[in-house]
């Protein structure tokens, strides 16, 4: 079964699957993605509706508010504090304005792989994000974490870009973000903030050459037919977040917590494995077109990379060197576990 026939499965499953239950407890899911089948929040919120409806005995309902219905990110992480909404889903920025030191996840390079990225997941760096969240905002918990759109690359409608020099000059979108806007700066771009609803009709008009991106946003508001040329430097993994009223939770008798907990942490385990289903498509669908991507060298990936010192020194002096501390500590850890691991696995001493 491919995943749209996965996703209608659980549409059906989701509609039909516990009408003979009444419900005793109800939980609100709020996400700004549309309802397509390769709408990463939807499908996983489709996951979530039969899972707990069905494992609960229906003693728990999940209702979806899809596309943005509920408000922004800041509006939803907003209506979870206030425990009128149960459950939503951000990106790292959607929770910045509760916890701007989070930002620590986006820079540049930091995050080297898909290994190190689910490993942490589960890592005391977010253990402890975790809980001074909950003391920060008194109720928002986050109760899931994954992925939301794989790695942000540089797309560029004129020219390969190979490594960090080829960067020189080209007007590349950003996000209205400092650490985005320094970091296409110091690699010899011209950062050029664009809203998103702008960005087609720049990269048309050439306001911009560029933007940083992964494919499922490229080719779903078909910015493949102006952008060519793709280099997957990989600088920021997107992560994804669901954030939970703790006070909600806590009215869930003492059985069904668990359950709770158990539904959101595995449709994020879906989300993730989503996206890179997703990626697989849509770089298809990107060289179809006529793109072409480029994964550079280790020596040319080195040259994006030195813009890391000067983004961490920008975090540092922002918010202090707590929890960049943390995240190196646990990054570091698992890169050595992962790297013992693989030579367990060849058989090398």
């Amino acid at each position: 079964m491919g995943w749209k026939g996965f996703a209608a499965a659980l549409a059906t499953a989701a509609m039909f699957g516990t009408s003979a239950y009444a419900a005793d407890f109800t939980l609100k899911y709020g996400h700004v993605g549309p309802t397509t089948e390769d709408s990463d929040d939807h499908v996983a919120g489709l996951f979530l509706k039969d899972y707990l409806e069905n494992r609960s005995q229906g003693r728990i309902k999940v209702e979806i508010f899809p596309a943005s219905q509920m408000g922004s990110f800041r509006e939803m992480i907003e209506a979870v504090q206030l425990n009128t909404l149960e459950l939503t889903h951000t990106t790292t920025g959607g929770i910045s304005q509760f916890f701007p030191e989070l930002q620590v996840v986006a820079i540049p390079y930091i995050i080297p792989n898909d290994l190190v990225a689910e490993r942490l997941v589960d890592s005391q760096f977010f253990k402890d994000v975790r809980a001074e969240i909950l003391k920060r905002t008194g109720n928002v918990l986050m109760a899931g974490i994954g992925n939301t759109g794989r790695f942000r690359s540089f797309y560029t409608s004129k020219q390969q870009i190979k490594s960090a020099a080829d960067l020189s000059g080209v007007k590349m979108r950003t996000i209205n973000s400092p650490l985005a806007i320094e970091l296409v700066k110091f690699l010899g771009g011209n950062p050029t903030p664009v809203a998103w609803g702008e960005l087609y009709t720049s990269l048309k008009t050439g306001v911009v050459e560029g933007t940083k991106n992964a494919a499922s946003d490229i080719v779903t508001n078909n910015m493949h037919e102006v952008l060519k040329f793709a280099i997957f430097d990989e600088h920021e993994y997107l992560y994804g977040f669901n954030w939970m009223s703790y006070q909600w939770l806590k009215s869930l008798p003492a059985d069904l917590q668990p359950l709770a907990i158990d539904g959101v942490k595995q449709m994020m385990t879906l989300q993730t494995q989503f996206n890179k289903k997703i990626e697989t498509k849509y770089n298809g669908a990107f060289v179809e077109a006529g793109g072409e991507i480029y994964v550079p060298t280790a020596e040319e990936k080195a040259t994006f990379q030195k813009a890391q010192e000067p983004m961490v020194k920008w975090y540092v002096g922002e918010y202090g060197d707590t929890w960049y501390n943390k995240l190196v500590e646990s990054v570091d850890k698992i890169k050595a576990e992962i790297e013992a691991e693989h030579k367990d696995i060849a058989g090398l001493k």
